[in-house]
């Protein structure tokens, strides 16, 4: 079953740009992750999520085993933020 994480923090507008440029520069995605999205709240813009789907839970389990700090939370870190994160399980989808 495919799991959802949604690392969520705050950036502040004057690091917004170097946020975003930091999300694009990244290249790879490691094994198990299918898909990245960076969001940005449409209200409260100094809101960031980067929204995260792996293939399952132990994919998720495997790769935080093989980093000390995933790359999600590290980008949060680099400018300052303190990000939360939250990890739900896929039920069904839409094309």
């Amino acid at each position: 079953m495919e799991v959802i994480t949604f690392v969520k923090g705050n950036v502040p507008s004057s690091k917004s740009d170097e946020f975003e440029a930091a999300y694009r520069s990244l290249k790879h995605l490691p094994d198990g992750l299918i898909a990245s999205y960076l969001l940005n709240d449409s209200k409260e813009t100094e809101i960031y999520v980067i929204e995260c789907v792996w293939e399952s839970k132990e994919a998720l389990e495997k790769r935080r085993s093989e980093v000390e700090i995933p790359a999600a939370i590290a980008l949060f870190q680099k400018v300052g933020s303190k990000p939360t994160t939250t990890v739900y399980n896929m039920i069904d989808g839409l094309p």
